[in-house]
Parts: C-alpha cells; structure tokens; sequence
C-alpha cells in the first residue's frame, strides 16, 4: 500500500490536477492535502480508518450531506468542481475531495458567533432527508473506538464494558427528543473562519439526532457559557448533561487512541 500522500497526489493526478506542489495541511485523524494551486483538499481517511476498518460509509454520508448542503445554500465547505467529491478508493486509502475556501489559519470565530452559525445550519439540517444513523457517534462510532481501546489494551476491558453501560443508561434518557439531520462533530476546529464568516467543514460523523448533540459538542469550548445557556433553557439541564455525558464517553475513547498514537503504541 502507498502512503496516504501518495494515494491522495495520485487522485489529483488521475483528473489532470497539478501535483507537484502539495501542502500539507493538517495529519491528525485524517490527512488533508491541499492539492496547490487547484482550489482543490483531499480529505483521506487514515487514522480514522484504522479505528474503524471500513471508512466508506462514513464517507458517503458526508458527501451525501455536504452536497446537499451546497445545493441549499448552507455555509459548508462545497465539493470542488476539479473532481468528483467520491468516495475515492486509490491505492488501499479511502479519500474526499472538497473546494479549498480560503480562510483565517488558526482563527476560532468568537462563541456567540458560532452559535448563531449553528443554529442557521440547524435550520439548512431540518430539511435532509437521506438515511442517517441515530447518534452514530454515541453509537456506532464509540463501539469502534472501544472495541480498537480494548484490542490494543489502551483500556482495561472492565472499563470498556462500564463506558458501554453508562453510554446505554444515557442513551435511554435522550433517546425520545425529537430527531434531524445534526452535524456530529460540531467544535470549533470544525469551521473555518472566512470573509464572509463562519463556513461548516468535516461531516464524516453526521448522525441523526437533536440539536442538543451539537449544542453539547459545542458548549465543551464555549468559555462564556453562551451555548451553555442556550442548551440548557432549550432542552433543560438534566438532558443537557446526559448527552454531554454521552459526548464526554466518545472523548474519552479518542482521547485514549490519539494518545496512543502519539506515544507509538498505535
């Protein structure tokens, strides 16, 4: 298998893009590789993959979604008209393609900023129709990060199956709020900060699921207790800190796997 750089350069030039020029942009979950000068990022599945074997449909929902998304007017990253969004499937490594948006490197926009921008993409959410699953990543997605924890004997398997309870427990008391379209993984490394303001990015982890998931992912990095405050007279505080609850239980999981992947145990 080539290298993840390799496989995403290779991409770029199967659609007769340049690729002599890539800058690097980000290695942490996934690698993402501006393919310069095209106005053209690929997103490839490298870490995530390993934790969760098969990435693809991961993948497809967030082209499904970002797609629609763009098309509704929604203030998303858009797929560049370089090159199909994919899924792509080159040399072992599952990969996205995405315009590059120009945007502040490093800015987080302030917290009442993006809350009002979430809220507006709640409203661009409301209307998808395409099959998600239900709190995928207080499902799906931490079952795999548990089970790759317990494989690699990051965590005790006694504590693996107590966060699986725990996690059952809290999902019995959100699970009646009415669902939609949510974004999945709605921090603040997840937007860019551009002219025109806050643009979405990174829907690999789009679930089905109340907005009080986003808002919860969200108040962890909110320091004025804006989003905090919104949250909990929406929705109330006992469901406020049960799905922050749920949200810290697949924190914790990556926190684990990426600290074992810095320390060369992964």
């Amino acid at each position: 298998m080539s290298s993840p750089l390799a496989a995403a350069l290779a991409l770029g030039a199967a659609h007769g893009l340049p690729v002599a020029e890539p800058v690097l942009l980000k290695d942490g979950s996934n690698l993402l590789v501006h393919l310069h000068p095209a106005p053209v990022v690929v997103r490839v599945a490298t870490f995530t993959a390993f934790i969760r074997g098969a990435p693809a449909p991961f993948l497809e929902r967030e082209v499904a979604l970002g797609s629609y998304l763009a098309e509704v007017g929604a203030a998303v990253v858009p797929w560049s008209g370089e090159l199909p969004p994919g899924p792509h499937h080159v040399s072992g490594w599952w990969m996205t393609a995405w315009q590059h948006v120009p945007h502040r490197v490093g800015v987080r926009p302030p917290a009442d900023q993006l809350l009002q921008s979430l809220v507006e993409l709640h409203g661009a959410l409301a209307g998808y129709a395409g099959e998600l699953p239900l709190l995928g990543p207080a499902t799906t997605d931490l079952d795999l990060a548990l089970a790759c924890c317990k494989q690699h004997g990051l965590l005790p398997a006694a504590q693996v199956e107590h966060m699986l309870g725990e996690r059952d427990a809290l999902l019995a008391s959100v699970r009646s709020l009415p669902a939609t379209a949510q974004h999945g993984d709605a921090h603040p490394g997840n937007v860019l900060l551009t002219e025109q303001g806050v643009v979405w990015n990174d829907f690999e982890d789009c679930c089905l699921g109340s907005p009080l998931w986003d808002l919860a992912t969200l108040a962890r990095h909110d320091q004025t207790g804006a989003v905090w405050a919104v949250a909990r007279d929406r929705f109330g505080g006992d469901l406020v800190d049960a799905m922050l609850g749920l949200r810290l239980l697949q924190v914790a999981a990556w926190t684990a796997l990426h600290g074992a992947r810095a320390a060369g145990r992964l």
